[in-house]
């Protein structure tokens, strides 16, 4: 039996369907790294919440921009101090 080309082309939509979802959730998070970075204090605050979103996203689990905001929060308690630093 011969292959049909159509029965393997799915499989090559689908993980470039995959790549470029990866590739749009980046370049999201780098809009919200971004705007997070505004004031220049909460630079390394904003970095560690777009780590996490992404690492949440990469394993499947749900999280938008209120995951992110809520991390964000959270990073910047005490990653502050380390911007602080390093101005």
């Amino acid at each position: 039996m011969s292959r049909h080309p159509a029965a393997t082309r799915p499989a090559v939509e689908s993980r470039r369907r995959i790549g470029f979802t990866v590739f749009a959730e980046c370049l999201l998070t780098g809009v919200w790294i971004a705007v997070g970075c505004l004031p220049l204090v909460t630079a390394p605050a904003a970095f560690a919440a777009g780590a996490r979103h992404l690492r949440r996203h990469l394993t499947g689990r749900t999280g938008g921009w209120r995951a992110y905001l809520t991390d964000l929060r959270a990073a910047a308690r005490r990653g502050w101090l380390v911007g602080a630093a390093g101005l």
